[in-house]
């Protein structure tokens, strides 16, 4: 299926999609399309400027053997926890790009069969330029006893605006700590976790990376792996360990975030975010060692104290068990 998908659970008695039939199970997509189909897009990419408008079209296509209404909605557009996009509930109501998506409110699609739904954009007068995500959703709802769980699949609209737009990239250290290694004479890892924020107003990616500084010099740099996507206002916490670094002290974490833009934005590219943040790393595994084996030396020489002092006082008894002295006569004793 193109675009997004996802389940939410909704009341019952609230007013929402068609009721999916309850003897079949229901499958469908939504792609992007002109007025006759599916084109062959994945997203719909628009550009106006303020106070501009256009129609685009998506198509509903019902792979189910029964026909389906679905309920069709548009909403505001956001990126999840895990970097998918998705859009907002169809209960709240959009304040932003899916405010500007006009769309019928239903599409009754027969078995195997595709419609294609007019979407009518236009854009206030007053609109900040920049992008405006939003998303289109077909969705269903499947009643339960309590609660019913609404099923949608939709398509992402990259709703731009022309203008002067800014990127922006700003960041943070949230947190930065030192985990000694289990074994006392090899190094540990130093955990860096650090937030970065779309403070322009156009899309962006992210890809950060981590190193350290140490009395014994630089630690090689790790990277968090492929660029994350963030939307303007979005902002997302990644965590990188950085390894073989040694317990001497002060630490210093360096992490670099590189901005990507998108191909073809016409914006100039926001500076790369540098944070810094120290850490003490302690070698408490080796001066743990160090004590416990001073402890052991202590007691060790205790014991052989009190052994030696009860094997001198053992030989003398026996000595003296073995050669009794005599007793003084009475004529010694007045000498």
């Amino acid at each position: 299926m193109i675009g997004f998908l996802g389940a939410l659970l909704v009341a019952v008695a609230a007013a929402g999609p068609a009721a999916a039939p309850a003897d079949a199970p229901v499958t469908w997509s939504v792609a992007p399309a002109d007025a006759t189909g599916p084109d062959g897009r994945r997203v719909i990419d628009v550009v106006l400027e303020p106070g501009g408008s256009v129609v685009e079209h998506v198509a509903v296509t019902n792979h189910s053997t029964a026909p389906v209404t679905f309920s069709i909605t548009a909403n505001d557009g956001y990126l999840t926890e895990r970097g998918t996009f998705d859009m907002l509930p169809s209960g709240t109501p959009p304040v932003d790009g899916g405010a500007w998506l006009g769309v019928p409110d239903e599409a009754a699609v027969g078995a195997g069969e595709t419609v294609v739904v007019p979407v009518e954009i236009e854009v206030p007068a007053t609109a900040e330029p920049g992008d405006h995500p939003a998303g289109i959703a077909a969705s269903i709802l499947s009643t339960g006893s309590e609660v019913a769980v609404e099923s949608r699949v939709g398509v992402r609209v990259n709703l731009t605006v022309a203008g002067e737009a800014v990127a922006g990239l700003d960041g943070r250290v949230v947190d930065v700590s030192y985990e000694p290694s289990w074994n006392p004479f090899a190094p540990g890892d130093l955990v860096v976790r650090y937030e970065v924020v779309n403070s322009g107003t156009v899309g962006l990616a992210a890809a950060g990376s981590a190193g350290a500084s140490t009395l014994l010099g630089d630690v090689e740099p790790v990277s968090d792996g492929e660029p994350r996507e963030l939307l303007p206002g979005g902002r997302v916490e990644r965590e990188l360990r950085v390894t073989g670094v040694w317990p001497l002290g002060p630490v210093d974490a360096r992490v670099d975030v590189e901005p990507v833009l998108r191909d073809g934005a016409e914006v100039a590219a926001p500076s790369t975010v540098h944070l810094t943040a120290t850490a003490w790393a302690l070698p408490l595994a080796p001066i743990l060692l160090a004590l416990l084996l001073v402890l052991l030396v202590l007691v060790v020489r205790n014991r052989l104290r009190r052994m030696l002092a009860d094997a001198r006082a053992e030989g003398a008894a026996s000595a003296h068990a073995h050669n009794p002295v005599p007793p003084r006569s009475p004529m010694e004793r007045t000498r």
